[in-house]
């Protein structure tokens, strides 16, 4: 009983002390606190609002699209990237076909004189090949590295159609800068006019004069206003046409007679 009563009487023991600089009554958020979004992620979801892009490509390869979706939050374009952006452009499956919608036309209107004989489509399209590729390079790298804009297509994606095709007019004419501000597209008129001015170098002697090139900077600006029109309604256009696609197989799945796998 004299034992009990002296363990009865001794002190509890302490409990023990929490690990150093946390205080016991810390809650897991306050000791490990979130990390900071980084500012160059990808948002969550994509804008509502926005078209979906023509190829579902990565954060990453997104850098080297020839548009951007409204509130699509995309990698900036430094100026080693702009110098090779034009490559970009010209590796495109589609890059191509302005070349033979040139060299076509041309065939017809017999610009420039290559005569019309059977060899006179293949000057022109090689041609409308090297005038293609030097007007990328001063419009899309070099002019735009010197004046910093940027030489991707935002798009409008929303409103009437000819609202939205004006917009894409006007973008020949209006671009946006590094800084994120607006003002005139002095890379793509420039750069067309200078690409222009050096088509006396690969022209045939007949078609080197100030007339041509003048004819050839008007036409290579229209060019662009065109190209603009198409990245505004194309990912409009595959998206309808991949819902429709969308939609006849979930029908398929669902109809009379398809078993788990969706075949009959």
């Amino acid at each position: 009983m004299a034992r009990a009563q002296e363990l009865a009487s001794l002190p509890d023991a302490p409990l023990p002390q929490a690990a150093s600089g946390v205080t016991t009554g810390s809650s897991p958020q306050e000791q490990n606190p979130p990390a900071k979004p980084d500012p160059l992620a990808p948002p969550a979801r994509a804008d509502e609002q926005a078209a979906s892009p023509i190829t579902h490509a990565s954060f990453e390869k997104r850098k080297w699209a020839q548009y951007v979706d409204p509130g699509e939050r995309i990698p900036p374009l430094y100026p080693e990237d702009k110098w090779v952006f034009w490559l970009h452009e010209e590796e495109r499956v589609w890059s191509a076909f302005p070349a033979f919608l040139s060299a076509g036309y041309g065939q017809l209107t017999d610009t420039p004189d290559y005569g019309s004989d059977s060899g006179a489509f293949g000057d022109r399209l090689a041609a409308a090949f090297v005038r293609q590729a030097t007007m990328r390079f001063f419009c899309s790298s070099m002019f735009p590295v010197y004046l910093r804009e940027d030489p991707r297509y935002f798009r409008k994606a929303s409103g009437s159609y000819l609202g939205r095709a004006g917009w894409a007019a006007e973008r020949a004419f209006i671009t946006q800068r590094d800084s994120g501000s607006h003002g005139f597209n002095f890379s793509n008129i420039f750069g067309h006019l200078a690409a222009s001015a050096v088509t006396p170098l690969y022209y045939p002697s007949k078609s080197r004069s100030v007339h041509v090139v003048m004819q050839t900077w008007a036409t290579s600006i229209a060019g662009s206003a065109g190209d603009n029109l198409f990245l505004e309604f194309a990912p409009d256009a595959l998206n309808a046409w991949r819902n429709h696609r969308r939609g006849k197989d979930s029908a398929g799945m669902d109809s009379p007679g398809a078993d788990s796998s969706g075949m009959r």
